[in-house]
């Protein structure tokens, strides 16, 4: 089965599971580090705002991977995650960790929605059914495993070294 899908399929199989685990990675832990940051009723409209900016983000992902090319557009998505993971160990507002969360939710639009159709452009349309069976178990184990990485590098360390963990699962999507 491996050999009968070509190796760059694997490879933007791997660069999701790392983007998917990358923001995953922090989202077992956020609610206290809002809380940490004094803006515990503001909980809910952490993950309210990542999930508006993705979905808006989505359809101007799709036309910019359409005119500027699906690896551009996902890469704008992989730089935006890393960035704003280095971000987050300098929030010490809400306001700022508000729109940190907002951009962040901006390359979850941009990296899955470009890298599906990079992936279905690499695909003859007989193998595809089978391909994003594997795409979609590797974006679903990304983002279990994410999440039960992220309280574990945790309860070793601290926030800093959280954020660094899913800006460098970031920049490992961005090599493969």
């Amino acid at each position: 089965m491996i050999k009968s899908y070509p190796k760059d399929f694997w490879l933007l199989s791997a660069s999701m599971f790392c983007f998917m685990l990358s923001f995953n990675l922090i989202l077992p832990e956020m609610n206290a580090f809002i809380s940490a940051l004094g803006g515990a009723a503001y909980k809910g409209s952490i993950i309210f705002l990542f999930s508006i900016a993705a979905g808006i983000s989505r359809p101007f992902a799709g036309k910019l991977a359409d005119v500027i090319g699906r690896k551009r557009t996902m890469n704008i998505g992989l730089a935006i995650t890393i960035i704003v993971s280095l971000g987050y160990p300098f929030t010490r507002t809400i306001g700022l960790l508000f729109a940190l969360r907002f951009i962040h939710g901006l390359s979850a639009g941009f990296s899955p929605t470009s890298a599906t159709a990079l992936l279905t452009d690499l695909l003859p349309a007989k193998r595809r059914g089978a391909a994003m069976g594997i795409w979609g178990t590797a974006i679903s184990l990304g983002i279990g495993v994410g999440q039960s990485l992220g309280s574990l590098i945790f309860s070793y360390s601290n926030y800093d070294t959280l954020f660094l963990s899913a800006a460098a699962f970031g920049f490992l999507a961005v090599i493969f």
